[in-house]
């Protein structure tokens, strides 16, 4: 029997959860309604209304409530993103069964609207999205094609037999004539295997690249120390005594750059910052380089400007272009550089303005979160996107980790997972998955940890390499044999191997 003390603290458990459940209740209805003229989509607005409880809980620390929770072996909230307010109400449940008493609630809500937010929405949205889930795992794999998949249909029907569900095809490199013949030779191995394959057509947008490079130099390497040069005149050539000469074509942001500004090359092989500004450009002190003799720079290779929020378009006449070969093929559309709302908005016009309203409205299209920018809105981001549209977001890790830095990335990724998994829109994990392995046939021992921490999304995306089949064989066992211990941010607990054998030992 419970002393009177314990009663009394189980007491003040019960109305810190009361009260926190009123707040959640009360704040999230307010959003939600501000929300709802933004969500076309009537099968999300239960999404969005789970999303609005879940920001009105985590804008709130609740650490103190978890670690009493957890003393009395109750419920400490760790796990309720997808089903916010059906948690708050089960641990109140089992509070009020305790304490023998009635359990009363400021704020009610019918069954019929708690029977919904019991359905599963993130399994429904990414069925939606990435079509219908593998037999043997919850998480999807998705495979860059390379040039050789226009010519080979024998290597796509490898691939599918290995386990890919999404081709991604980049626009960034190859034409519409190339991408149409991978799509042909999709379509033939789909028959072949009887297997399904969605196309993710990733659109270009304006990448921000190394355009050319001069340089007086016959080795031409930049250092810790060393400096370099940058600029958008169409000339490129020696300026300012620097030995080499960056060209980057947007001209819009060079010209605000400022004196401190950072700037990265290559995902951030090359680190570096503004130490004056020219009319021409601007002169950069390397602050940061991935090897200690130096990184030689290649053209077409990215440039990221982390301090700077100036707007550039987000479709080009290339991309205009694109989806008007490509539109007939696409089951899904990747984009790229959405910062907040009015960058999604202005990609929802773009493409009614090129595929109709309808088409534009019925095709799922993913975000690639990149910057601390679509970070900071990313809420915003989802609501403007997935009311209109089957919806889902890429981690771009590559450019979020020079946007973030390496020690926030970790967590960043999180906090992603996190927000969507409460708004039920499914994720891709993107970025030098499997990479060693994919380009030189043996993995490192941290991006086998890495591939396994991918589990935790409904995606995961392999980029090409001449290895990609023993990549794809290794990524399909690792993401089977994760799930049998690991669903999200829940552990499984499978009997252990381990526990067995220490069992039959001692026995």
């Amino acid at each position: 029997m419970a002393t009177k003390n314990a009663v009394g603290k189980l007491e003040n458990i019960y109305t810190e959860v009361t009260e926190l459940r009123e707040a959640v209740f009360k704040e999230g209805q307010k959003l939600y309604e501000e929300w709802l003229p933004l969500i076309e989509r009537e099968d999300y607005r239960e999404s969005a209304l789970n999303l609005a409880y879940y920001v009105a809980l985590r804008r709130r620390d609740i650490r103190s409530l978890q670690v009493k929770l957890s003393k009395w072996g109750l419920s400490s909230l760790g796990r309720l993103e997808a089903k916010v307010l059906p948690q708050l109400d089960a641990l109140l449940v089992v509070l009020s069964k305790l304490l023998d008493k009635d359990l009363k609630l400021l704020h009610e809500i019918d069954s019929s609207e708690m029977a919904k937010l019991r359905v599963d929405y993130l399994e429904k949205h990414t069925d939606e999205v990435f079509g219908p889930k593998p037999k043997k795992r919850y998480t999807r794999i998705m495979v860059t094609m390379p040039t050789e998949a226009s010519k080979d249909e024998a290597f796509i029907v490898k691939l599918l037999e290995e386990g890919m569900e999404i081709a991604r095809i980049n626009c960034g490199h190859d034409d519409v004539k190339t991408w149409q013949k991978m799509v042909k030779n999709i379509k033939a191995a789909e028959k072949k295997t009887e297997k399904k394959c969605r196309i993710y057509f990733d659109i270009a947008g304006p990448k921000i690249r190394i355009d050319s490079i001069f340089t007086t130099q016959p080795d031409a390497r930049l250092k810790t120390g060393d400096q370099f040069f940058i600029t958008a005149e169409e000339s490129v050539r020696a300026f300012y005594e620097q030995s080499i000469v960056v060209g980057c074509q947007n001209k819009d942001i060079l010209e605000q750059l400022v004196e401190g500004d950072t700037i990265a090359l290559d995902d951030g092989v090359v680190e570096g910052r503004v130490v004056s500004v020219k009319p021409e450009g601007a002169i950069v002190q390397v602050d940061r380089a991935s090897k200690a003799k130096g990184v030689r720079l290649k053209a077409q290779k990215g440039i990221n400007f982390p301090d700077t929020t100036t707007k550039i378009p987000l479709i080009t006449d290339k991309d205009r272009q694109d989806l008007e070969g490509i539109q007939e093929y696409a089951d899904i559309l990747g984009f790229s550089f959405v910062k907040d709302v009015t960058d999604v908005d202005a990609l929802q016009q773009e493409l009614e303005n090129s595929l109709g309203k309808e088409r534009a409205r019925e095709i799922p299209i993913i975000v690639k979160i990149e910057t601390l920018q679509s970070i900071d809105h990313l809420v915003d981001i989802i609501i403007h996107s997935a009311g209109k549209n089957k919806f889902g977001v890429m981690i771009a890790r590559g450019d979020l980790a020079v946007e973030a830095g390496f020690l926030r990335l970790s967590e960043l990724q999180e906090e992603i997972l996190w927000v969507c998994e409460a708004a039920h829109v499914p994720v891709i994990w993107a970025t030098q998955v499997l990479e060693t392995l994919v380009k030189e046939g043996i993995p490192t021992r941290a991006e086998i940890t890495d591939a396994t921490m991918g589990g935790r999304a409904e995606c995961v995306m392999l980029n090409k390499g001449d290895y990609i089949e023993e990549g794809l064989q290794m990524l399909d066992d690792l993401l089977i044999r994760s799930q049998e211990h690991q669903y999200k941010k829940s552990a499984r607990l499978r009997a252990l191997g381990i526990a067995e054998k220490a069992w039959r030992k001692n026995k």
